[in-house]
């Protein structure tokens, strides 16, 4: 049986691709397979995957009409055989020579559910993001129990709204029937949200293993679409806290707690609508665990919601202003 389905949809990646497979086909492992899902790129993309494809037989390359990346992950679970499924994304590439290596070492003591990995932020043309590098995850116990270690990692900010740092039981997935959200924005929140609501047990890999390309052009945040399907997606979730009995609940709301802040930065994109929930869910700060959401809740309840928005939509500038800078120092 084959052990890591490797997951990668892609979309018009020629600049990137190559060193993203190679960086799975590198790998001190052979038990794999590389799932790749076409989301319709009219670049050199293609052609550049057919041509590994030709050396590499552990190359699937499937094409699909254009229809974003939480259909193409879908496409890709579909096709998958593996015990574990691990996402990576085409602009993106593995660190680590030794992940797979180490996620099998570390599965084979104990088939947990999921297995986190630490990744690193880098700007488009590959400068490291240091300030923005996680503490170490927990590792005293070769395995934990969800419940005993949500609260430091969402305290933490180690879960991250990403699916790509992750190693999952791939029958977990099916049972559950846990997909990606189509046709829109945050739909690796919500998967994740799905992911943790289920999870029972959990181990850790500390090597940083994953290098994540932070994009500024044309990411969701700058434009309306993006912030309007995270405020419907946090009021969904909202909804299925109050009427559905969810396992790990105070790891779901402290995850949904601090996208709920997040939004705020982002308020003057949101529709009438999206911000009449906003007001109405205020009570989800209340589920605060990490120490930015706590700070959004004290300074709101001094200052009131529209100056928090405001406040928050400063900070995010100046974090934007900080990440040009860096990439002018190169």
């Amino acid at each position: 049986m084959i052990a890591f389905s490797v997951i990668i949809p892609v979309l018009n990646a020629e600049h990137y691709i190559e060193q993203c497979i190679c960086s799975v086909l590198s790998q001190n492992y052979p038990n794999y397979e590389i799932i790749i899902i076409d989301d319709g790129s009219d670049d050199r993309t293609k052609k550049l995957i057919q041509k590994l494809g030709e050396k590499n037989p552990c190359i699937m390359l499937k094409s699909i009409c254009h229809s974003g990346a939480g259909a193409a992950r879908n496409v890709g679970l579909h096709e998958a055989s593996g015990e574990y499924v691990i996402f990576l994304d085409a602009d993106d590439y593995w660190t680590n020579p030794y992940l797979l290596k180490s996620l099998d070492e570390k599965l084979t003591r104990q088939r947990t559910d999921v297995v986190m990995f630490r990744m690193d932020k880098y700007t488009e043309d590959g400068k490291l993001l240091k300030k923005y590098r996680k503490a170490p995850l927990p590792a005293e116990k070769a395995c934990y129990k969800l419940s005993d270690v949500y609260d430091v990692l969402v305290k933490d900010g180690q879960v991250l709204a990403s699916a790509c740092n992750k190693c999952v039981r791939r029958s977990m997935l099916i049972s559950h029937h846990i997909e990606f959200q189509e046709g829109g924005y945050a739909e690796d929140i919500d998967w994740v949200l799905q992911l943790f609501s289920v999870t029972e047990t959990i181990s850790f890999i500390n090597e940083i293993s994953y290098a994540y390309r932070q994009h500024q052009k044309g990411s969701a945040s700058k434009n309306k679409s993006g912030p309007n399907y995270q405020a419907k997606m946090i009021e969904d979730w909202a909804a299925r806290m109050k009427r559905e009995n969810i396992s790990n609940k105070k790891a779901v709301a402290g995850l949904l707690a601090f996208e709920y802040g997040i939004c705020f930065g982002y308020w003057h994109h949101l529709s009438a609508e999206m911000k009449k929930m906003m007001e109405e869910h205020q009570y989800l700060l209340d589920y605060a665990l990490d120490r930015k959401t706590k700070m959004i809740r004290r300074f709101k309840k001094i200052f009131g919601l529209h100056l928090t928005c405001t406040a928050m939509r400063i900070y995010l500038f100046i974090r934007r202003l900080s990440y040009g800078k860096i990439k002018k120092e190169k």
